[in-house]
């Protein structure tokens, strides 16, 4: 089979990109306005990987948490302070461009997807890469978000593709479980936002150190 019959999805935040500045910037807006204690970039970054809810949830003091109004109306000034500084993320990881770049030259199908909010991971996308780099880009909406398989399982469909044929690649057990639900191959990438022990553990298929590797991939040189 030639390369376009096989389709690689990537996950955005810690993968693609380092994105955990503007977050944090957001989410420390956030703490200021209900008086809470801000975040450093190590608790944002435990924090992200199940969507802007738990980010928020995972930020507040815990004695708040057990209130799903108050996080309710935090999630509210999160969600539109974080409109005001997701664009600080302007550029990707090194080595990101020229190894998506090449996958494109190759031929390869390309989709990303987040559990970060669609408007935003489609501005970003846009903001990151040439138009056309990816046939799909999808962030959280009403449907079901990582490690759930519904949407990696849409974009198959939607491509006409076996999920036999298709990697997930991302930087956290959440994404390797997104993959193995799926029925997919699984690629983690030890540069983002978790330890590469934690993709170990969840039973990543490769794992990456840097993103020049992506092509040296036997699913990638074979084909």
């Amino acid at each position: 089979m030639d390369s376009s019959s096989r389709l690689l999805i990537f996950d955005l935040d810690g993968t693609v990109a380092d994105t955990l500045e503007a977050i944090r910037e957001a989410v420390n807006l956030t703490m200021r306005r209900f008086g809470w204690p801000e975040r450093t970039y190590d608790e944002v970054r435990l924090a992200v990987g199940n969507g802007a809810r738990k980010i928020v949830e995972r930020s507040m003091p815990k004695d708040c948490t057990s209130d799903p109004a108050l996080i309710d109306r935090a999630l509210a000034e999160y969600d539109a302070l974080y409109g005001q500084t997701y664009l600080h993320t302007d550029r990707c990881y090194p080595g990101i461009p020229e190894t998506v770049a090449e996958l494109k030259k190759r031929g390869f199908r390309l989709a990303m997807l987040s559990n970060k909010q669609d408007p935003y991971v489609q501005s970003l996308a846009a903001q990151l890469f040439p138009t056309g780099t990816f046939d799909l880009v999808r962030g959280q909406t009403d449907k079901p978000k990582k490690p759930d398989p519904t949407v990696p399982l849409e974009f198959t469909t939607a491509l006409h593709l076996q999920p036999s044929r298709c990697v997930m690649i991302g930087d956290s057990s959440v994404d390797i479980q997104t993959g193995k639900n799926a029925g997919m191959l699984t690629v983690g990438c030890s540069w983002g936002f978790r330890p590469r022990s934690s993709l170990e553990e969840a039973g990543a298929d490769y794992i990456v150190d840097r993103p020049e590797e992506l092509l040296t991939l036997p699913f990638v040189s074979s084909d």
